[in-house]
């Protein structure tokens, strides 16, 4: 039997266990994931993915309209892809200024997809937005999901329209490895980072 003090810390203690779990796999990482001791902040999760099964498609990278939005060549049709779980800051909106770390996300993307890449898509539920731009998950030659990529370095942020969360826990861990080293928008030492 329990005395009664330890039956009042018992919540408090089982609160402890699960923080401090938390923690592990936040900043050790997870099997199979993504580990902080990797001094080149690269991993093997990142470098040797592969696209998800199902609903994919293969297009070729026309251009770069911004961080999280593309034009490619899909099966013959121009169309405009906007990436999936992640949010860019802004460049090229008639009704905003140009953005804290936009310049940077978009010319990334733009390294990281040169016109005439071949790329796949990879779909969610909710196939366009309100915009009409196609949204799916981009995937490099080498299977690295673009959304995953801009989050690690800061350049974009984790989020969701309705039901498409396939991506949505890469980025959001992907984010946190950024915001832990202090990466893009998350830098101490930029005067508009956050």
């Amino acid at each position: 039997m329990t005395s009664p003090a330890l039956r009042r810390q018992l919540p408090l203690l089982l609160v402890a266990a699960c923080v401090g779990g938390l923690l592990v796999w936040l900043f050790v990482g997870v099997p199979g994931g993504t580990s902080r001791n990797d001094p080149t902040g690269a991993s093997p999760a990142s470098s040797t993915a592969t696209p998800k099964s199902g609903g994919g498609s293969t297009a070729v990278v026309e251009r770069v309209v911004d961080g999280d939005t593309i034009v490619v060549d899909l099966d013959g049709e121009r169309t405009r892809v906007r990436l999936l779980n992640v949010d860019t800051p802004e460049t090229v909106a008639e009704d905003r200024p140009v953005e804290c770390m936009g310049p940077e996300a978009s010319a990334f993307t733009k390294e990281l997809l040169p016109e005439g890449t071949e790329v796949s898509l990879e779909y969610d539920v909710v196939r366009t937005d309100p915009y009409d731009r196609t949204l799916a998950a981009v995937f490099t030659p080498d299977g690295r999901n673009v959304s995953v990529e801009l989050a690690r370095r800061g350049l974009g942020k984790a989020v969701s329209y309705g039901d498409n969360v396939k991506y949505l826990a890469e980025v959001q861990e992907a984010m946190a490895e950024a915001r832990h080293d202090h990466e893009g928008l998350f830098s101490a030492t930029l005067d508009c980072a956050s």
